[in-house]
């Protein structure tokens, strides 16, 4: 489940700055641009105010705009949450597969997020003329030993695909063989995270 740390509204903002830090680390050079783009957490993530059935069609409809909008982007990140707790989406474009990591149950893909993913990729070939058969892979990733480490593994997912590209979901190999991350790499990212937060707020 969600850490205590990582609220629904919160863990937005959260997802976001790392984001925006992982989207630096490419963009200045100092990781290898592996043609990696990323989805706003709340642009999938249910709304407390909309119905389940009216935020799948919203979100699917905003996650196929970012699709026909990537440019030369290949590996889209989905970040979700369908209330209290984080998986990731992976989307390759050139294979039309989906992979979906969770590390709290891995192997169930939560119905939600499918079917928002598989909506958005419909609206995509009809918007862009082409045809789509989207393919689900439950990808092999640590699993964490608690209740409330998901959103600090989901963002570690996310670093290790900037880091290594889709490859390392290719090759079946998030977490280099580990059931479990350990504390330092936990520790790695907080430091990341609020090193980052610290110079956005003071540059």
């Amino acid at each position: 489940m969600a850490d205590a740390k990582f609220s629904k509204e919160i863990s937005d903002f959260v997802i976001i700055i790392y984001m925006m830090h992982l989207f630096e680390q490419i963009n200045n050079g100092s990781k290898r641009n592996h043609g990696i783009c990323f989805v706003s957490p709340t642009t999938a993530s249910p709304r407390e105010h909309k119905s389940k059935f009216k935020n799948i069609d919203d979100s699917s409809r905003s996650i196929a705009n970012r699709l026909l909008n990537r440019k030369d982007n290949d590996t889209i990140l989905i970040p979700y949450n369908p209330g209290n707790h984080w998986v990731l989406g992976v989307l390759n474009m050139k294979t039309m597969t989906c992979y979906y990591l969770d590390s709290l149950k891995p192997g169930t893909v939560i119905l939600q997020l499918q079917q928002i993913i598989d909506g958005a990729m419909n609206l995509y070939g009809t918007q862009s003329g082409s045809r789509v058969k989207l393919y689900w892979i439950n990808a092999r990733c640590p699993c964490q030993p608690g209740s409330t480490e998901c959103g600090y593994f989901m963002l570690k997912f996310m670093k290790e695909i900037v880091d290594e590209g889709i490859e390392i979901l290719v090759n079946d190999n998030v977490g280099g063989g580990n059931n479990e991350y350990t504390d330092a790499h936990i520790d790695g990212i907080r430091e990341e995270w609020s090193t980052f937060m610290a110079s956005f707020i003071y540059q």
